[in-house]
């Protein structure tokens, strides 16, 4: 754990989080902190004594820092916490609708790549997880964009094969109504081929390299599109003949649910034609890449609500409706713990596993069903990450906000305490960016024997 914490103060302050006049600002942004200056000056002492104010990480004394940050009584738990969820949002960095692959790795990210690999390994970000058991009552695949997805599923086969992993229920891909577009379901074709040999030769998947180079994407885009007219020939969904495709410049031009410089398919009539969705990826992936001796597997197909796509929350929730459906039909006898291993990838195990974990837990609890003995308890596995540190660093961020919101729940439960703050305070998509903060205050130095 504290190899962690201090893993997690490393990459905060390879990416500049504790500069002084960062910390004054988030202090001030969480609101609510009870004599804001004072506890300014003694996190600034702790700055300053453990180097986390320069750039060189080699003179940061994570250590020190760990151990002395919150120390004061000036600041209390839930202050703690809410600072570090409101510090970690600046890693999430993901406007409303923006994807990952949209993301600019910061210059620092290319410059203490090595270090920030290190951090991120100790946080089980990077390197791959592999199932504890060796029989499981179900299986989820994560549902993903075309690339990613593909590679889920063929390692869910490797699973089964190399690995003699043996589901004795149902296998189920977790997808959805989000729309397809070629930019991020292209792919270059020699990354094609080499996910046929994969599938073909059970091959693990981090044995290859499948990441695409910056310069290819325009290849890929176009791949994209000639997928595209794959799936809708396939699926006899009408495109407009004269011109298949579209993109809008701006967000004015945008019909609901779609995003500039994006390439979507054109339908010869958008309110009349089913769109092409992941759905539809995830029915062509499965004829492509599953034979005859894979027992068959089914997809959740969730749909948007109010414009927002179906994410790992929402196809986790109706999962679980299906798998409480079949607990009632007495499929699973007298069984009541039921064991699903969820099939991913990194850098995203810890954070999906989490999100599917509190919604089983949910739906369960609406059926009654943890008062009559059953749990569901989800094992999420998967290949290693093969994603650019930019988005490596996104989804630390929002990692640690499904830690805050299981902390929370804890305080509540154990210290009968509510939080002090609306968790849309503190979010990066959802606080206040023009918040107005005073000058930062100069401050005195503590001594050494004020700390430990």
């Amino acid at each position: 754990m504290e190899e962690q914490q201090e893993a997690l103060l490393k990459i905060f302050q390879l990416a500049g989080y504790f500069k002084l006049s960062n910390i004054w600002h988030d202090l001030n942004c969480i609101e609510d902190v009870v004599n804001v200056t004072k506890v300014f000056d003694e996190i600034s002492s702790v700055v300053k004594y453990s180097k986390a104010d320069q750039p060189d990480p080699t003179k940061f004394n994570a250590k020190y820092m760990r151990t002395n940050l919150f120390k004061s009584d000036n600041i209390d738990l839930q202050d703690a916490l809410d600072l570090l969820l409101y510090i970690a949002q600046h890693a999430f960095g993901r406007q409303a609708a923006q994807e990952r692959y949209e993301l600019v790795s910061p210059e620092w990210m290319t410059t203490y790549a090595d270090y920030y690999l290190e951090a991120a390994r100790l946080l089980r970000l990077i390197d791959r997880e592999y199932p504890t058991l060796n029989e499981y009552d179900s299986c989820w695949i994560a549902g993903a964009s075309r690339m990613v997805l593909a590679q889920r599923i063929i390692d869910y086969k490797y699973y089964i094969y190399s690995k003699a992993i043996k589901i004795h229920g149902e296998t189920i891909v977790l997808a959805g109504e989000r729309e397809v577009w070629a930019n991020i379901d292209g792919m270059l074709p020699t990354l094609c081929q080499k996910l046929l040999e994969a599938s073909e030769k059970n091959i693990d998947i981090d044995m290859i390299r499948l990441s695409p180079s910056e310069g290819d994407n325009s290849m890929k885009i176009e791949e994209g599109k000639a997928y595209i007219m794959h799936l809708a020939r396939f699926y006899n969904i009408k495109l407009n003949a004269s011109k298949p495709f579209i993109q809008y410049a701006n967000k004015d031009e945008c019909p609901p649910g779609r995003f500039p410089n994006r390439i979507y398919a054109n339908y010869d009539d958008m309110s009349k034609t089913s769109k092409l969705t992941e759905t539809h990826i995830s029915q062509d992936l499965l004829r492509t890449y599953l034979d005859n001796n894979i027992n068959k597997i089914n997809i959740i197909d969730t749909l948007a609500q109010e414009k927002v796509r179906p994410n790992t929350a929402s196809t986790a929730r109706d999962a679980t409706e299906r798998l409480v459906q079949r607990i009632h039909a007495g499929e699973y006898g007298d069984k009541k713990t039921i064991k699903i291993l969820l099939c991913t990838n990194n850098p995203y195990i810890e954070r999906q596993t989490l999100v599917t974990q509190q919604q089983v837990n949910q739906v369960l609890e609406k059926y009654g069903l943890p008062a009559m003995g059953y749990q569901i308890k989800i094992e999420g596995v998967g290949f290693s990450s093969q994603q650019r540190l930019a988005i490596v660093h996104s989804e630390l961020g929002a990692l640690i906000t499904e830690k805050y919101k299981a902390a929370i729940v804890d305080i509540e439960a154990t210290l009968n305490k509510r939080p002090k703050r609306d968790i849309t305070r503190l979010l990066f998509q959802t606080r206040d960016k023009n918040f107005v903060v005073p000058d930062q205050p100069n401050i005195k130095n503590n001594s050494d024997g004020d700390l430990i």
